[in-house]
């Protein structure tokens, strides 16, 4: 699993990253604009993010974030009242850890989240075939395939979103990077192949708007 963690104190960001490092693998950055940009260029599974950053605060950093990934975000801040409580869900918050707070009650609830989110680390399919969303393995009758990057993203992406309709632009954010041009043929093709590996019947093609995950 991959965390990105923004805080702009040096020391904190440090301390957090040294404590999480050995169970994930941690990108650290120390403001807004950093953040939205790791976004775009990572494959990120839960966002720590701080909320008093320089240039652009956390909530502001969050609705960006939400206008192209549903990716779980944690604040960390020492805002406390309420209305500020409010404003860290409204913005797009998954969870809200007020400072000063230990590093274990961090830990534990980073593992609340992934196991609502991503259930657990092999996520079945049907009665022959898994994934491990970690190593990006498909698993077919016991037979191990390696998928490649963005079918695996892509993947990823269904079974998070199971059931839901899943939308072209989303597909797009989650499988391009930020410097990469979007190929709607390729996704065609990125569908096609996935379909060969797990099933035609589990995906569903929605026209004009996308595809839906029903395995």
């Amino acid at each position: 699993m991959k965390i990105l963690l923004v805080e702009d104190d040096i020391d904190l960001n440090e301390t957090i990253k040294e404590f999480l490092e050995d169970k994930y693998k941690i990108i650290s950055v120390f403001d807004g604009e950093e953040a939205i940009n790791k976004v775009y260029e990572e494959d990120i599974d839960l966002i720590i993010l701080d909320v008093k950053l320089p240039n652009k605060n956390g909530f502001e950093v969050a609705k960006e974030i939400r206008k192209i990934k549903d990716t779980p975000i944690i604040f960390l801040t020492s805002l406390n009242t309420q209305k500020d409580i409010e404003k860290g869900f409204l913005s797009g918050g998954d969870d809200y850890i007020i400072k000063p707070f230990s590093l274990k009650e961090l830990l534990l609830r980073i593992q609340a989240i992934l196991r609502r989110v991503y259930k657990n680390e092999i996520i079945k399919i049907d009665e022959n075939i898994s994934f491990d969303i970690n190593n990006l393995i498909l698993i077919k009758n016991g037979k191990k395939i390696h998928l490649k990057p963005k079918i695996a993203k892509l993947l990823k992406l269904f079974l998070k979103k199971r059931g839901q309709v899943v939308s072209k632009d989303e597909i797009i954010n989650e499988i391009y990077s930020f410097d990469e041009t979007p190929n709607l043929n390729s996704i065609k093709t990125f569908i096609n192949n996935l379909r060969n590996l797990i099933g035609k019947d589990k995906i569903e093609t929605i026209k004009n708007i996308g595809y839906r995950f029903v395995g």
